[in-house]
């Protein structure tokens, strides 16, 4: 069992662009890089090159250079998003494209993200706050699931508002397969909200809607 007193590492000395990528950054970075090419926006050899390039990045940075000068840029979801805004408030909400790292940085700044209605391609969601003197209110979409162990907050307070249990699991859905074969079917499993990072005089207030399954 896990000592009550243990708490995981937060790498905060590491900046978003030097975090790891998945073969899922890797993967999408090639189909990326072949519509490019059915366009006629690089070359059949320079696709291979960028392919190759692609997955043998191991960082954001690396995987972002081969993507750097294809029009709209990468993905949203790969490009961290940092929210730094000193003694204002930041609001996001509708249906927005959530990155797989959010980080609060800005001091005495009032946040609020609502993920009832955005839009997330990632298994897991990553909420950074190292803003001090900060408040941070996160609403989370129907079902997800919520990890704060990595949240340490120095004279702050961490609250959770609705059922704080365990979100019930639904059955996994298929993904539709294309013509001809692809992928095998995956289960889509609800989203992992991790909240971690540093702060002094912050308080983070999660909500956790009601499960709209019908028993």
């Amino acid at each position: 069992m896990r000592d009550v007193g243990y708490r995981d590492p937060v790498p905060d000395e590491l900046e978003p662009s030097e975090l790891r990528i998945s073969d899922l950054d890797r993967e999408r970075a090639c189909a990326l890089l072949a519509t490019a090419m059915e366009q006629g926006r690089i070359t059949p050899i320079e696709f291979s090159d960028r392919c190759e390039a692609s997955w043998h990045a191991r960082t954001r940075a690396e995987l972002l250079a081969v993507l750097s000068d294809l029009p709209g840029g990468p993905p949203p979801e790969l490009a961290p998003l940092v929210l730094d805004v000193a003694f204002g408030q930041v609001r996001r909400t509708g249906q927005w494209a959530v990155p797989e790292l959010i980080r609060i940085a800005g001091l005495g700044q009032r946040t609020m993200l609502d993920f009832t209605d955005a839009v997330i391609r990632r298994p897991e969601v990553i909420i950074e706050v190292v803003a001090n003197m900060s408040a941070t209110r996160v609403v989370l979409p129907t079902d997800a699931e919520v990890d704060t162990d990595g949240l340490e907050l120095v004279a702050g307070s961490v609250r959770h508002r609705g059922p704080t249990g365990r979100p019930e699991r639904r059955p996994g859905r298929l993904r539709r397969l294309l013509p001809g074969g692809g992928r095998e079917p995956e289960p889509v499993l609800p989203t992992q909200f991790v909240l971690r990072g540093r702060a002094t005089l912050a308080s983070v207030t999660v909500w956790h809607p009601r499960s709209t399954r019908r028993r």
